[in-house]
């Protein structure tokens, strides 16, 4: 079930909130476990009795854990929590990649598994490593009810893409947060069908166009309405989730500071996809060593797993090898030069600022390709001019066509809402008057979107499948 549907929208939610704040006390949290079970099984009914065990498993490990009395002990559950989750993963979204690439290193033909993805197994697997390495650690305070670790693991706005929240997080609960998540879960549902499936039809054209039939602004095209379509739907489900975790009461991580507004490509990881990296920053940067080592090369070794992992979490291809990699490289030049740091000159800064979103939208493009060769062809064809009438006036009509949506984008990339929200905030009146605009323009933004929902022209979140 997305959350973009029409089922979801005026059936599923609606009932899932009236349900849950009638029920009284703590019963809240076993209708909400249920709710948010009946809503995998509406999305994934072939492994929700794997979905329950892989729950079960972790909590009751989790628990065990927490009783031992011996660090022996809890080290065994911890281990062996990491193990059967991590192998799930494994065995789910890396079999047949693993199968395939041995079969090109041995040049035998071997039958692929063909296995379906669980949903949102990626960001589950984490939740449950974050879990139980918490529960080791005694950061986790977990309360006498099991349920609510459950609940933790099975949240229903988290468990399709995140974010990837904390078991504390979900500790303590404030009802005044629902105004907020309403307005939060609006403006991602108009961030996702308004721009980002919008523009959706641009890149799905242009990136499977073959290299004879393009040119350098067909291409340049693609690449920026795929960053900007990419950036919009992860942005708005991120926005969808947290603001249904206020209405229901729970704070939820911020996942998204507007990325494109980096200053360098180490600033971007710190404001795109927030709760991925900080979860790979407390459990694998910071447990392999860090900054604090002794060793630079040891501090680079770090870094290389981190974005190795990183990319390899992203999908199993080579592509998200490489992807991964090339921020390690970026990263470790960055830290090696201390760019952009030393440069002194605005105008110096300014250029580093262009250098790194042509990066950014660059990997980007092999983040999108079907495999390594199609990819670097299509950044081939940003960077080498190719004359193509047809494909400049394709360009040029699409431009046309869609100019409006591609300018909206790139205009909210820039925090300009909430920097005018903060300055007329010592301006009762003339605030009033702008949040009544704000909630006017998001109310037709969302009617709009529900009518391009009923007509069938939206898109799956770019994530679901991680």
């Amino acid at each position: 079930m997305s959350m973009t549907s029409m089922l979801f929208l005026f059936l599923f939610l609606p009932a899932a909130l009236a349900v849950y704040y009638l029920t009284p006390g703590r019963a809240r949290e076993a209708v909400l476990l249920a709710v948010s079970l009946i809503f995998y099984a509406f999305g994934c009914p072939e492994y929700i009795f794997l979905f329950i065990a892989a729950i079960a498993v972790t909590v009751v490990l989790g628990r065990l854990m927490n009783r031992a009395k011996t660090k022996t002990a809890k080290r065994t559950f911890l281990i062996l929590g990491i193990l059967l989750n991590a192998g799930l993963l494994i065995y789910y979204k890396y079999t047949d990649f693993a199968l395939t690439t041995w079969g090109t290193v041995t040049q035998t033909e071997i039958p692929l598994q063909n296995l379906a993805l669980p949903l949102g197994i990626s960001f589950f697997t984490f939740k449950a490593i974050s879990y139980l390495t918490d529960v080791y650690k005694g950061t986790a305070k977990l309360d006498k009810n099991p349920l609510h670790d459950a609940l933790y693991l099975s949240f229903f706005p988290q468990v399709q893409s995140g974010p990837l929240s904390r078991y504390n997080d979900l500790s303590t609960r404030d009802a005044k947060l629902f105004d907020e998540g309403v307005f939060r879960f609006l403006a991602g549902f108009c961030k996702k069908v308004l721009i980002a499936d919008i523009l959706s039809k641009v890149t799905a054209e242009i990136f499977v166009a073959p290299p004879e039939s393009s040119s350098m602004l067909y291409a340049w095209l693609g690449a920026v309405c795929f960053s900007l379509q990419l950036f919009f739907d992860f942005a708005g489900y991120s926005d969808m989730a947290i603001g249904i975790s206020n209405m229901f009461g729970w704070r939820c991580p911020e996942n998204f500071d507007y990325p494109y507004m980096t200053e360098s490509v180490s600033k971007f990881w710190r404001r795109w996809h927030i709760s991925l990296g900080a979860w790979f920053r407390d459990y694998v940067y910071i447990p392999l060593g860090g900054s604090r080592t002794k060793s630079k090369s040891r501090v680079y070794f770090n870094l290389l797993v981190v974005w190795l992992l990183t990319g390899i979490w992203h999908g199993a291809a080579w592509t998200f090898a490489v992807w991964g990699l090339g921020y390690f490289a970026a990263i470790a030049f960055e830290r090696l030069t201390n760019l952009p740091g030393r440069i002194r000159s605005k105008w110096g800064r300014a250029v580093y600022r262009i250098l790194t979103l042509l990066f950014i939208n660059f990997q980007w493009v092999l983040f999108n390709a079907k495999d390594l060769t199609s990819g670097l062809r299509y950044i081939k064809q940003m960077l080498i001019p190719s004359p193509n009438a047809l494909a400049d006036a394709r360009a040029l009509f699409l431009l046309k066509d869609y100019w409006f949506f591609i300018l909206v984008a790139v205009i909210l990339c820039f925090p300009l809402i909430p920097r005018l929200h903060q300055k007329l905030k010592s301006r009762k009146t003339a605030r009033t008057v702008f949040e009544a605009a704000l909630a006017l323009v998001l109310l037709a933004g969302f009617a709009w979107s529900v009518s391009l929902v009923v007509a069938g022209l939206n898109n799956p979140f770019a994530y679901a499948n991680f």
